[in-house]
């Protein structure tokens, strides 16, 4: 019975640490986290690993898998994506591609209110897209620093992410009417990804395995810049 099971795969390696899930046509059947002690690169393969052998299952029954795009951690981004482009190629199964931020706000969706999905880019900035209550976005997935997402007009949203602890105090002082993610609800986790086709239908395309890029905002908008200084 196992051996036909429908399993699936999903990854997320956009944060400061690594989350991976399979599920079969029912239910999640693993969900962990890696440690961020140490890198992407020496955890990941020895996760999915010890996830198949925990449950006692095969990469060959493997049908479809999930991938956390960006934005987040370059480094994560590239072994991550590298990774399961990998897997899928040489099983030849299709690929399924959502947002970081789009995961990040799932925890938050059908709650009556919009969402503010934001995530620490470092540098003092924020990765950051704002959705309605169904994650449709509102405000496409950028990167601004901290006090220049404080001067947009917003209303009555739900603040979730990592960047969370850093914006709370600033929306407040800048009079903004919001509701923080309960705190055990913030952190993503890949399995997240499986519900995420439910909510975004329309993206619940398999990707050109060969073409697909990271989403790194920040180095597309310094392209931007140096265009426009061209």
């Amino acid at each position: 019975m196992d051996a036909e099971r429908k399993l699936k795969l999903a990854l997320d390696t956009t944060q400061n640490f690594g989350s991976i899930a399979l599920a079969d046509e029912k239910r999640v059947i693993y969900s962990a986290y890696f440690d961020i002690k140490i890198t992407h690169s020496e955890t990941l393969m020895p996760a999915i690993d010890y996830a198949f052998q925990f449950c006692n299952v095969e990469r060959k029954e493997l049908k479809e898998i999930y991938v956390c795009i960006g934005p987040g951690s370059f480094t994560g981004l590239r072994i991550g994506l590298a990774t399961v482009k990998g897997i899928a190629f040489a099983l030849g199964l299709p690929l399924y591609a959502f947002s970081s931020l789009e995961l990040s706000a799932l925890p938050a969706s059908r709650l009556g209110k919009n969402i503010l999905s934001a995530i620490d880019a470092k540098m003092k900035e924020v990765y950051f897209s704002y959705y309605d209550q169904a994650i449709k976005e509102i405000i496409p997935p950028a990167i601004m620093k901290p006090e220049e997402l404080c001067q947009l007009h917003l209303d009555d949203f739900i603040l979730c992410g990592s960047a969370t602890e850093m914006l709370s105090p600033l929306l407040q002082k800048a009079g903004y009417n919001f509701h923080n993610l309960n705190p055990i609800m913030k952190i993503p986790s890949a399995a997240g990804l499986f519900f995420l086709p439910e909510m975004l239908p329309e993206k619940y395309v398999p990707q050109d395995i060969e073409n697909l890029e990271p989403m790194y905002l920040r180095e597309a908008q310094a392209q931007v810049k140096k265009k426009k200084e061209n």
